[in-house]
């Protein structure tokens, strides 16, 4: 064979060839997204075309990506029920249509259309969507049929018999009542089977377990317990319990975001899970600061976790000298908490390496075992003890609503409770509730 030539490969007719996605900017700036396949897939297959352009970029993409997964589970062929350019519609009778698609397949198309959402909570639903297509329940696989075969009666059975926490349950209803409620919009259902089944809130709370509040000289026992195990566990230990901060906002704290002289952390960003293909969604003022140092796997840095999320949290000044101590002669962009190899630190890893074997040696010593975000609430324990107002503390915490701060630590306010005995032990004594208002009077009302 000459020089500069190349033999070009031959394929069999019913070589199967993958469909992809074309992407194209217009003029407004918008993204076009095209999936192109060839008809059943092999090279004589006429080529076929769909385009998706008419949302958002983000929008477009999103719905090329998960029509493309519905062709290549067809065979490389248009999906059953699916009309070229309007997608799931009835036909012009205004009946059902004959071939509806199976729940999986648009559980699939529900997820990837919707818009508000971050890329690790889409991967998490497609998961949920997965599931359940291949949760046996009563001998049957209710959610691996069509859309049209699941009634009332397959939900309920579903949430009598599935064995999970009935939180997750819950969690799983609130996906699929989003799923059948699209399907009702696309015409395939005339009500939502899912609608007058809903686990009630009430019993999802009081299935819940108790949160867990550690005493003083636990938290102590803990602290003390944890030096010696790496990735600076008793000092981040003592920071979490100290601030409130989840752990994907303690493990994302850069050495700039604690001002020593004011003593205050400042909470920006927080660890996110990525995509389903490893999709991110970085805010624009982080990706320009964003370094290689930065990432971490199936992870990456994003917004915290609610708008309120992004705030400015007080430090004590044991805080103040513990983080002092860590961020010395880093740079401003250095994670201030690193595993012992200098990387970010991982969930999973620190779980392992670091948690696991802490609550073993505290089990041994008697102590009951907890998560690492109880930390954040015995914090909150400590502050209602010493009478710290609630709007305060949701502020600190991040909540979005003072009622989720009212839902959690309500309870914890025993100092309300004594304020009341007193004021009407005080009644009962024939004392006064306040003393009477001292009127002062006017300068001219003194000079009359």
């Amino acid at each position: 064979m000459p020089i500069g030539w190349a033999r070009i490969p031959t394929y069999p007719v019913e070589v199967q060839i993958v469909a992809w996605i074309d992407k194209k900017k217009r003029g407004d700036g918008v993204v076009s997204a095209h999936v192109i396949w060839r008809l059943g897939g092999g090279r004589a297959g006429a080529r076929q075309i769909e385009t998706f352009s008419a949302g958002k970029s983000e929008e477009n993409v999103a719905r090329a990506e998960g029509f493309l997964k519905m062709v290549v589970s067809a065979g490389q062929r248009w999906p059953d029920g699916w009309v070229k350019g309007e997608g799931f519609v009835r036909t012009t009778g205004g009946g059902p249509m004959a071939e509806a698609p199976t729940f999986q397949v648009i559980g699939e198309e529900y997820v990837r259309q919707i818009v508000d959402i971050t890329p690790g909570q889409r991967k998490r639903y497609l998961a949920q969507i997965s599931t359940l297509a291949t949760t046996e329940i009563r001998g049957a696989m209710p959610f691996a049929q069509k859309v049209t075969t699941v009634g009332e009666q397959h939900v309920k059975a579903w949430l009598i018999d599935w064995d999970r926490a009935l939180k997750t349950k819950a969690n799983y209803h609130g996906l699929m009542y989003g799923v059948f409620n699209y399907a009702v919009e696309q015409g395939f259902l005339a009500v939502n089977p899912c609608a007058r089944t809903a686990p009630k809130r009430r019993r999802v709370k009081q299935s819940q377990a108790e949160l867990r509040f550690l005493a003083e000289d636990e938290f102590g026992t803990v602290a003390v317990t944890a030096v010696g195990y790496g990735y600076d566990a008793a000092d981040l230990i003592r920071v979490t319990a100290g601030t409130g901060l989840r752990f994907g906002e303690v493990t994302a704290l850069w050495v700039s975001d604690v001002d020593l002289r004011n003593r205050t952390v400042r909470v920006s960003k927080a660890w996110k899970r990525v995509g389903e293909n490893g999709e991110t969604e970085i805010p624009s003022w982080l990706k320009k600061q964003v370094r290689d140092k930065h990432t971490m796997r199936e992870h990456y840095l994003g917004n915290p976790k609610t708008p309120k999320s992004r705030r400015t949290v007080s430090i004590s000044p044991g805080i103040a000298a513990i983080l002092e101590k860590l961020i010395e002669g880093k740079a401003a962009n250095d994670f201030v908490f690193v595993s012992p190899t200098g990387l970010p630190i991982h969930n999973a890893d620190f779980y392992t390496r670091v948690w696991q074997p802490l609550m073993n040696d505290l089990g041994e010593d008697g102590m009951a075992p907890f998560r690492f975000h109880d930390l954040r609430h015995t914090h909150v324990s400590w502050l209602i003890a010493r009478g710290a107002p609630l709007p305060h503390i949701q502020a600190r915490l991040g909540h979005e609503s003072i009622t989720t701060t009212i839902d959690t630590y309500g309870h914890l306010l025993s100092a309300g409770d004594e304020l009341i005995a007193d004021i009407v032990d005080i009644v009962l004594k024939g004392q006064q509730v306040r003393p009477p208002l001292r009127l002062v009077q006017s300068d001219a009302e003194a000079v009359g």
